[in-house]
């Protein structure tokens, strides 16, 4: 990589991690079509997954005594039974028309959500089901968080609950998907030095999104989370058609 790229993804990382700190999600989806503007496709989304494992295993450790343990656990075991089937498509199927379904998906989950639609029953089924979808987003376009997003929106969980549930699957999933990926040789040396350059960003921005928490109160939550799935569909149409 040469730069110009390297500073720009440094740049997208921060305002990535920043939005990722308050909402407890959205690293992904906001990273990987701003980083394809000047990075290819394939190396945007292992770059973000490799930057976006640091940023969760933090938030992960930071957030730990509020995870609701017991999903955060069957979501990931769900999640590594997905990443295969992700990889496949992130080899063989065309980026562009899995993007386009997701974008569309992600939209479409989102009026869902501001229309009221809620989730109180307790179904390991849809734990599982919501859990594979996002294994196989993961490894296929780095963007495994809508169907985690539903699902713990529509169950009405607490901010701070929402947050470090989330960010626990997301570092247990990031891990196996790097591990996914440098199995099957699609791991550089470029990618590895873009990630290490933007990490001294994203601690920044994870330490300005802290300090931002305490305003962002449960009404204000649940707007932020909205807008923020309204931002990553868009975004990622978008990118389908770049």
């Amino acid at each position: 990589m040469e730069g110009i790229e390297i500073i720009w993804i440094i740049a997208v990382v921060a305002v990535s991690a920043f939005a990722q700190s308050l909402a407890g999600f959205g690293f992904g989806l906001l990273a990987v079509p701003l980083m394809t503007l000047f990075v290819d496709a394939h190396d945007a989304v292992i770059v973000a997954t490799m930057i976006g494992a640091v940023s969760t295993i933090a938030q992960a450790i930071l957030d730990r005594e509020h995870c609701e343990w017991p999903t955060a656990r069957r979501l990931s075991i769900a999640a590594y039974a997905g990443m295969p089937l992700g990889l496949f498509a992130f080899v063989i199927v065309s980026e562009s028309a899995m993007r386009l379904v997701l974008g569309i998906v992600v939209l479409l989950a989102t009026l869902v959500l501001a229309r009221g639609f809620t989730f109180t029953g307790q179904s390991r089924f849809v734990e599982w089901i919501m859990g594979v979808m996002s294994g196989v987003l993961s490894t296929s376009t780095s963007t495994n968080g809508p169907p985690l997003v539903f699902l713990l929106q529509a169950r009405q969980m607490e901010a701070h609950t929402f947050r470090a549930t989330i960010n626990t699957v997301f570092a247990l999933s990031n891990f196996g998907a790097i591990s996914l990926f440098a199995i099957s040789g699609n791991v550089e040396a470029n990618g590895i030095v873009a990630a290490a350059a933007s990490l001294p960003i994203l601690f920044l921005a994870l330490r300005a999104g802290y300090a931002l928490r305490p305003r962002v109160d449960g009404a204000v939550f649940k707007k932020l989370v909205l807008v923020m799935l309204v931002l990553s569909g868009v975004s990622v149409l978008t990118s389908a058609f770049a």
